[in-house]
């Protein structure tokens, strides 16, 4: 090593044990001022495009239930898809009966919770690297990635995400203060005791917070400083320093697994060793290193499938492997375990998808949503692994200048030059993958579709609507009953009319607006008796037979003229009758029904006045309605 190195080796020393304990001075200095401009870009770009954004799928028929729900416990432990959130659900309860489907305080929500796990990132980060530049660039990609983009912007996603990251580096920074206190300090005890209070709290939201202990684990063994303790020895004497602490969250984790499997039954998600294979390479390989590396920059996209090009997966992979060969070269004394930890957790991940989705194929592997998680173990993984390093390369740029530069171009006065550099670049990535991802993820089209119904609602209170099930690109119908109209309305505040005798019942079109239906080959009611009145509906109830029996659920149009208002009474007779009602108006005038399945053919329908005067009933049709 040349002599310049060797003085800019000995003027900036490695980082010490005595300063990872020290208190970081987080927000001084330009480092503190970059940090603050990577946090506001951060809330400016992801706050534009989550008030361009919507509610999808599960955020529908999640808020419809907990919009039903009465506030217990049963609600709050219920299995939803295998999955028991109490916190979750709180917060759907909260905002459906507080804040019906308001975009506004979903996203305000989101992006606070992105923001609290930033500070936090910034705040661990400041404690593993004091005073290192690095500490900008990684909370750059943390904040950036679009790995998190497509899982941000859907308020279901999101709340599976933001909590649980936020938990998982709240523990590490509890672990770091803990760290950094005497063994005496008391202190010391309510930061351990934090870190599993955060761990319970991270259970409470998502299982995927099953993982928050290993990582608390993995950054204790590379945080190990004993000089004695090398290699494998680093896991037992981090075992051993805070053996307490394992105890606990080993109990903790042993209960949740337990009281988790009680409240659910899911089937695996079993499949052959080649769908393995293939979900395996496009989780870890299309997935996870594209997304951390910026990318992907060019995509197809398929439902919730992000499908890189070739030349995206090549270019992310060289990326990633630079940055790695990089910290093996050139990082600190934990650099191995900090990367094999990586590499643990995105196999982590990896083996919950397959446990639980692998039988949707290889394109659950392509489903951000199951690897959003991983650029901040990714993160974390690359500061722990500079913990310890030197502050350069080994390299003095001067030794390449000629002799007038010398001197005045140095490493040091390099470094913001690298590290903005390296922030612009991954900025620029990051955002040309947003723009990859954003107009499918935006949810624009369910936008639509309920502003429209409430449009229409606002500007005729009086319709009822058909209840059917909602448009596939809101909600699946896999959910059952759940992805009913009356199940995802229910929580407006329009309190929504459903199946409702009326003159202004509506059908739902794709694009949210509400149409009067359109019978597809109606079954019409047989002439009636009275010439100019058909069936004269009086107090004594009248048969009404159609031309064929109908069977299922069917709509009926009435057709009527009277001059008294009086309520008319509907029933499909039977054993066990449908009865319905409607109030018949003077002149002349239609009345719609939705006549539910009643297990047998309905031949016809009697009617009856409840009041007096005579209802004319000239025809009366019953059908489906055909599609808008």
């Amino acid at each position: 090593m040349s002599a310049v190195t060797t003085t800019v080796a000995t003027t900036e020393p490695t980082q010490s044990a005595a300063q990872t304990a020290a208190r970081p001075r987080a927000w001084a200095g330009r480092q503190g001022l970059a940090a603050v401009a990577v946090l506001l870009v951060t809330v400016a770009w992801r706050g534009r495009l989550l008030a361009d954004s919507f509610f999808n799928q599960d955020d529908f028929y999640l808020s419809g239930r907990a919009g039903a729900a009465s506030l217990d416990l049963s609600f709050l432990v219920r299995d939803t898809a295998g999955h028991v959130n109490p916190a979750q659900q709180l917060v759907y309860w909260l905002v459906a009966h507080g804040s019906p489907y308001s975009w506004g305080v979903v996203g305000t929500f989101v992006l606070g919770m992105q923001l609290l796990a930033s500070v936090l990132m910034w705040l661990v980060l400041s404690r593993l690297l004091p005073g290192r530049w690095a500490r900008v660039p990684l909370l750059a990609a943390f904040c950036w990635s679009p790995l998190t983009l497509a899982t941000t912007l859907w308020w279901s996603a999101a709340m599976g995400l933001w909590p649980h990251v936020a938990c998982s580096l709240a523990a590490v920074l509890f672990l770091l203060r803990a760290r950094s206190r005497p063994p005496g300090d008391r202190w010391r005890h309510v930061d351990l005791a934090l870190v599993v209070l955060a761990c319970l709290v991270g259970l409470l939201w998502h299982e995927r917070s099953v993982l928050v202990p290993p990582v608390v684990l993995a950054a204790a063994v590379c945080l190990v400083d004993d000089p004695a303790a090398r290699g494998w020895r680093r896991l037992p004497a981090a075992v051993k320093e805070l053996r307490w602490l394992w105890v606990a969250l080993v109990g903790l984790l042993g209960a949740y697994l337990v009281a988790h499997s009680m409240l659910t039954s899911v089937e695996g998600g079993g499949t052959s060793l080649r769908t393995t294979a293939s979900i395996s390479w496009a989780f870890v390989g299309e997935n996870v290193v594209p997304g951390i590396a910026s990318g992907p920059w060019d995509a197809r996209l398929e439902g919730g499938a992000v499908l890189p090009a070739p030349w995206v997966v090549v270019a992310s992979w060289l990326v990633v492997a630079a940055v790695w060969g990089l910290l093996l070269w050139r990082g600190g004394p934990a650099r191995r375990w900090a990367l094999a930890f990586l590499v643990a957790y995105v196999a982590a991940d990896l083996a919950l998808v397959l446990a639980g989705r692998g039988g949707f194929g290889r394109l659950i592997g392509l489903d951000p949503r199951y690897s959003s998680d991983a650029i901040h173990v990714a993160v974390l993984a690359v500061a722990l692994a500079l913990r310890g390093a030197p502050r350069h390369l080994g390299w003095a740029p001067e030794r390449w200048l000629p002799g007038r530069l010398r001197g005045r171009l140095t490493w040091r006065r390099l470094r913001t030059t690298v590290v903005a550099a390296a922030v612009a670049a991954y900025g620029l990535g990051a955002l040309a993958g947003s723009a990859v991802l954003v107009p499918h993820f935006q949810n624009t089209e369910d936008r639509q579709w309920l502003t429209g119904i409430r449009a229409s609602l606002a500007a005729d209170p009086t319709q009822v609507i058909v209840d059917d099930l909602a448009p596939a690109d809101v909600v699946l119908p896999l959910v059952g009953n759940d992805s009913l109209l009356s199940r995802v309305l229910a929580p407006l505040p329009e309190d929504v009319a459903v199946d409702e005798a009326s003159p202004r019942l509506r059908v739902v079109a794709d694009d949210g607006t509400l149409l009067e239906p359109v019978l597809a080959q109606p079954v019409v009611t047989l002439p009636g008796p009275v010439e100019g009145c058909g069936h004269p509906v009086t107090r004594e109830p009248r048969r009404i037979r159609f031309g064929l029996p109908l069977r299922g659920r069917v709509l009926v149009r009435v057709g009527y003229y009277t001059s008294d208002e009086t309520p008319v009474e509907v029933s499909t007779g039977g054993s066990d009758p449908w009865t319905g009602r409607f109030l018949a108006r003077p002149g002349p005038n239609i009345a719609w029904l939705v006549v539910p399945d009643v297990g047998y053919p309905v031949t016809g329908l009697t009617m009856h006045t409840a009041g007096p005067g005579t209802v004319c009933v000239p025809q009366a049709a019953a059908g489906l309605p055909e599609a808008p």
